[in-house]
């Protein structure tokens, strides 16, 4: 038989196993009763307006770190650790904060949230175009012309303009102590160099290069290194060899033979290197030339007889030397011929106001169909300007001070939108890729001659 020491011992024992019993029964119990008091929350989130599922709302427990985001389809699952009911917090960017308290659903069901669009109020916003950009501006000095190129922009100035002529030379722009600028995109002075001389006008040759023309010789102004170099043309092969070609295709140079007093003039295509040259097609105004020739007519007996013996030793017909030998092109009413040949992007393009289209051709000089153009019946149109950069052809109007250019659409004839300049009157207009370019300055200010671009396109 066991001692009474040792039966004591074996209950205490007992009693200390059905202590760890109870313990871990209260603690699986608890656990058990906490994990029946979790549900599943099933929901769908819609436009209030009409039912469309809402797609990445943000789906929040108040109290809680749970949370979870709709689908394409607006539904979302979430695990609710309460055990009667919740506060729900629904949120997306283009919705107002939903919330809403919900009970718990044993049975799975879901539940639909309507959202209604936010209503952002934004305050009064005046739209204006942008001003014009200050390409170069100087104290000091006038910009008197200007050339854009890839290589940037290319600044005429000078100090002083002179202000008195020979009488041959009367009404003749003359700009002393003048220099050229280069200009990168940023309108940064890239170098400069001084024109001996004093300089007439600026060019471009037919790839776009500047050429300063002075009294006495023509300037190629080119790269050299950091700086600038000037190479000289004489004045009869710059007016010969240079200035007549105003564009250029492969193999050939393009130009014409447009004489200021005649009212008809040929666009041709002149090869170098075999030294020959084809006709384009020639541009007549033929109301003009009427009248041109007909002053004929109205000459002296004498006068007929000499404008005939010319005729013989030129090869001309009498009536058309007869409107030179009567200075026709000094008449109030004649006007230049005006019909400029454009190379945009792969073909030839003759812009014939007197024939009232657009005739095209393609580089091997091929005609092609054109379109009638109508934008030169208006009055206020001036002229026509080449956005050789983006291969684009503008109209320029003028009344009243302000000047606008519009878009001509080079496969309809068509005008595009108008695009009205900031400044009145500007000077020496052109485009290059979509900015107009031009001079002007501030009437009755000590501003000196400025250069401004804007956008146009």
């Amino acid at each position: 038989m066991r001692s009474g020491a040792s039966v004591y011992l074996t209950i205490k024992a007992m009693e200390r196993v059905l202590k760890v019993l109870w313990c871990l029964s209260v603690i699986l119990l608890s656990s058990m009763t906490m994990k029946g008091q979790e549900w599943l929350l099933r929901g769908r989130v819609l436009d209030q307006a009409d039912d469309r599922p809402v797609a990445g709302a943000h789906i929040t427990l108040r109290g809680s770190d749970a949370g979870t985001t709709s689908d394409k389809d607006g539904r979302f699952t979430l695990q609710v650790p309460t055990a009667t009911k919740c506060e729900v917090t629904i949120t997306h960017v283009s919705y107002g904060t939903l919330t809403r308290t919900v009970e718990a659903l044993p049975d799975g069901r879901e539940l639909t949230f309507r959202m209604a669009l936010r209503t952002v109020e934004i305050g009064m916003v005046e739209v204006r175009a942008p001003a014009p950009e200050v390409v170069f501006e100087r104290t000091d000095l006038h910009v008197g012309d200007f050339r854009v190129n890839d290589d940037g922009i290319w600044v005429l100035v000078y100090g002083q303009q002179r202000l008195w002529h020979a009488e041959q030379d009367a009404g003749a722009t003359v700009y002393k102590e003048a220099r050229i600028h280069l200009l990168d995109t940023l309108f940064q002075e890239v170098a400069s160099v001084a024109i001996p001389g004093e300089v007439t006008a600026l060019h471009t040759d037919h790839a776009l290069r500047p050429v300063v023309e002075t009294r006495h010789a023509g300037w190629y102004v080119i790269r050299a290194g950091d700086g600038l170099a000037l190479h000289r043309v004489e004045l009869p092969a710059l007016r010969k060899a240079v200035l007549p070609w105003t564009d250029s295709v492969p193999g050939a140079l393009l130009g014409n033979n447009l004489n200021a007093e005649y009212p008809a003039f040929d666009h041709i295509a002149y090869d170098p290197v075999k030294d020959t040259a084809r006709l384009v097609c020639s541009v007549v105004d033929d109301f003009l030339l009427e009248l041109f020739r007909s002053q004929y007519k109205y000459m002296s007996g004498r006068d007929k007889v000499v404008a005939g013996d010319i005729a013989l030793r030129t090869g001309l017909d009498r009536e058309t030397v007869a409107g030179f030998m009567t200075g026709f092109s000094r008449d109030l009413y004649y006007k230049v011929p005006y019909a400029p040949l454009f190379v945009v992007r792969d073909t030839l393009m003759v812009f014939d106001h007197y024939k009232g289209r657009v005739r095209a051709f393609t580089k091997g000089l091929e005609p092609l169909e054109g379109p009638a153009i109508t934008y030169h019946n208006e009055r206020r149109w001036k002229r026509l300007l080449h956005d050789r950069g983006e291969g684009r052809i503008y109209a320029v109007y003028a009344q009243a001070l302000r000047t606008w250019l519009r878009e001509v659409d080079v496969h309809t004839g068509q005008l595009g939108p108008v695009r009205m300049l900031t400044h009145t009157c500007p000077d020496e207009l052109q485009v290059h890729d979509g900015y107009a370019y031009y001079v002007y300055r501030e009437p009755g200010s000590l501003q000196k001659r400025t250069l401004y671009r804007e956008w146009v396109r």
